[in-house]
């Protein structure tokens, strides 16, 4: 019996409280404030530690949603995953391809800081005769630690870099501790002359120093994007993203502090300005002069390990960003396969691809720092906007609960979109770049991934209905009900589309007569007519223990009425149940009037009044090629494999005419249904003139067939091509339709 296949993605749990506050640290510690902290001391002053304050102010309410959603949904893909579960698909595919664009510049941005302390630590070993390095060196050693961290990741997943962040945070221990014993033991009037003036530059310099520098507090969220692989995510992921901001915040601000009061030039001129005009150089000549040449040991290993397990950190995220798209096939499929050990290792060399296209193509430690600022402080808006929307559509999920609610991610979405806004006024080809690649995913989304993905978010809403809320859909489904013995069927059908706590079902009975307007008399019998329909009904609503709609509408055009309230209500899917499918029947007319006058999705029963989805046990699935149909389908087949009480067996039929085309057929065909959560084994492609024959031998023991409906330009939506299925396959069909 076949069986669903499962998620290609389940990781192995294997990060402790330990481990995932590693990874956060390794993604935090160091990098940023080795590579930014110059500029941020050129343009505030000692007011630097004020913008490393209240970016980790902003980060730490942020961190707050990032937990409460993490703890929640617990899968590698850190934003992308909130983003799939509280936005639509193309929302969400947009939040994963902005923020796989951030981790990568985040990468580059690390790769090109390493470059930088590896040659100034040549040049070091090697003094005078060595001589200037060409320009180029830094972005050469750049691309050989992309290389090595991409053989790296390949080889050990998310835990590969446990033991460098440890070493890190030994070497920033060094370098504060002793830096805090010396300034304890200055002079007096030391540290108030390393501070003054506090804020030169005002409040104009802080904000500007913020938005060069927020990039170097991003990474906490690296615990939520390998979530997956966590223990105990619910207790875990918090306390992780909290010990890893505290750790990386405090080193920081005593480093700068240590910096700016004993690490500033013989001469006795300003720290500030001496150590602003060195660039990324600026921790490491600040470490010197205070530590001398144990210092400048400790610092450049520090940098190095800082850079490097940065690097790590964020080519990983960049690379499960990419795989959880690529699982819900909104990227390349390839992106989701992986290795043996569980390493998502397309993903991971395709990113760092990306990132040496990247760090050749700039070089510019300020823009790239810029520019990934940017795009995280957008994902963190979009962060804080999802914490707020799954508390008001879904309550409180998970293990942990942000307080002050909603006042937190309010203040958090507020905070990162006007830092963000600020953000673009400092270089501008930060928002260039983040356009063009928007633009770039847009194309690629709208031309190559919508339809595989629209499919696979409909049938994971059909599966887990929970997501229909969180996404804030409120399905109607609209029932037309005129035969008492199908209503129990049509309802419960519609039930399972329209799933609880989230849709909604409006049984419409149209109390039929003849002319415009009939007498009293004649007008009770009409009524009474149906009303046997909507008893039915409500003993279906009973059972199920859900509550539905119901009208009862008098008119003499059946069809018309039912399209018109199709039309004003505009339900998500009109369910129609006949006793055969006719193109020149009633009910047929009626399906292409819903099909011209409404937008809403048709579902068509052609079945025994006493059949119902309880009894499904195999499905047969013909396949024309269109994708219209997909999503709609696989909700369709994902409802009824949820309501069966057996296991369903579903197969893919798909008949060509011409044998050149089966193997492309096949293969479209192992896609759609490897989308549907089935086995390859469960397609098959056959080479006939035949089409419909060739289906109906195919359906001889199946208990359903479930077929697309595509009406060309005049024609009916219900053709010879379906009748002929209906009357010889001698089995229920449901035939589904997509407006065009």
């Amino acid at each position: 019996m076949n069986r669903p296949t499962p998620q290609p993605d389940e990781l192995s749990r294997s990060l402790g409280l330990f481990g995932a506050t590693m990874v956060g640290v390794s993604a935090m510690l160091g990098a940023g404030v080795f590579v930014l902290s110059g500029v941020a001391l050129r343009q505030a002053g000692p007011a630097a530690l004020i913008a490393f304050a209240l970016n980790g102010l902003i980060v730490l309410v942020t961190a707050f949603s990032f937990a409460e959603l993490a703890a929640a949904f617990p899968e590698s893909g850190g934003s992308y995953v909130f983003a799939r579960k509280v936005f639509p698909v193309g929302g969400a595919f947009a939040t994963g391809w902005v923020l796989w664009l951030a981790y990568i510049v985040a990468s580059a941005l690390y790769a090109l800081g390493l470059g930088s302390f590896l040659v100034y630590a040549i040049q070091l070993a090697g003094g005078e005769s060595l001589g200037t390095l060409p320009s180029w060196a830094p972005v050469a050693v750049a691309l050989v630690a992309t290389v090595l961290n991409t053989g790296l990741l390949v080889r050990g997943g998310a835990g590969a870099g446990t033991g460098i962040a440890v070493a890190k945070v030994i070497a920033f221990l060094l370098i504060v501790i002793p830096g805090l014993y010396l300034v304890a033991s200055s002079e007096p009037g030391t540290v108030a002359k390393g501070l003054t003036p506090i804020a030169p530059f005002g409040m104009a310099g802080i904000a500007v120093a913020m938005g060069f520098t927020f990039i170097a507090l991003e990474g906490f969220e690296v615990v939520a994007a390998v979530g997956g692989e966590v223990r105990d995510p619910g207790r875990t992921i918090p306390r992780a993203m909290f010990l890893s901001i505290g750790i990386t915040l405090t080193i920081y601000l005593l480093l700068i502090f240590v910096m700016l009061t004993i690490g500033g030039p013989e001469g006795g001129g300003a720290a500030w300005e001496d150590l602003g005009s060195k660039g990324d150089q600026a921790v490491t000549i600040a470490v010197q002069r205070y530590l001398g040449p144990f210092g400048t040991f400790v610092v450049l290993t520090a940098g190095i390990l800082a850079t490097f397990s940065a690097m790590t950190s964020a080519l990983l995220a960049a690379s499960q960003v990419s795989h959880s798209m690529a699982r819900d096939r909104a990227l390349f499929r390839a992106l989701a396969r992986k290795r043996a050990n569980g390493s998502p290792a397309i993903a991971v060399v395709v990113s760092a691809v990306l990132v040496a296209i990247l760090v050749t193509a700039t070089g510019d430690v300020e823009i790239a720092g810029v520019t990934a600022s940017l795009i995280f402080l957008l994902s963190f808006a979009l962060a804080n906007a999802a914490g707020l929307l799954v508390r008001v559509r879904a309550g409180t999920l998970g293990g942990f609960q942000a307080p002050f609610y909603p006042g937190l991610p309010l203040i958090g979405v507020t905070a990162c979109m006007a830092l963000a806004v600020f953000q673009t006024t400092l270089a501008w080809q930060a928002p260039i770049v983040a356009l063009v690649w928007l633009a770039i995913g847009v194309t690629l989304y709208q031309t190559r991934f919508k339809a595989s993905a629209q499919r696979v978010s409909a049938r994971a809403e059909a599966l887990d209905t929970m997501l229909i809320r969180l996404r804030g859909r409120t399905p109607l489904i609209l029932v037309p009900l005129a035969n008492p013995d199908r209503a129990d069927t049509l309802v419960t059908l519609a039930f399972g589309l329209a799933p609880r706590r989230a849709g909604r079902v409006l049984a419409l009975a149209v109390a039929s007569h003849e002319g415009e307007f009939p007498d009293a008399e004649r007008g009770l019998l009409a009524y009474e007519r149906c009303q046997e329909a909507l008893r039915r009904a409500v003993v279906a609503s009973c059972r199920a223990q859900r509550p539905f709609e119901a009208s009862v509408i008098m008119a003499a055009d059946v069809a018309g009425t039912i399209a018109k309230i199709a039309a004003e209500r505009s339900p998500e899917v009109v369910l129609v149940g006949m006793s055969r499918l006719d193109a020149a029947s009633q009910g047929s007319r009626l399906l292409d009037r819903l099909m011209e006058d409404s937008e809403s999705d048709l579902v068509v029963v052609e079945a025994p009044p006493s059949w119902g989805p309880k009894d499904v046990h195999k499905i047969l699935v013909p396949v024309g090629g269109q994708t219209s149909h997909d999503p709609l389908r696989a909700r369709l087949l994902g409802v009824l494999t949820r309501e069966s009480e057996h296991e369903v067996e579903i197969s893919f039929l798909r008949v060509v005419a011409d044998s050149d085309d089966q193997p492309r057929a096949l293969q479209q065909l192992h896609e759609l249904a490897q989308d549907l959560g089935r086995r390859p084994e469960d397609c098959q492609v056959l080479v006939s003139d035949d089409a419909a024959g060739s289906i109906v031998e195919a359906a001889q023991g199946v208990d359903l067939i479930v077929i697309g409906l595509t009406a060309q330009a005049g024609e009916s939506l219900v053709g010879p091509f379906v009748e002929r299925l209906a009357n010889e396959a001698g089995c229920p069909l449901i035939a589904i339709a997509h407006p065009a």
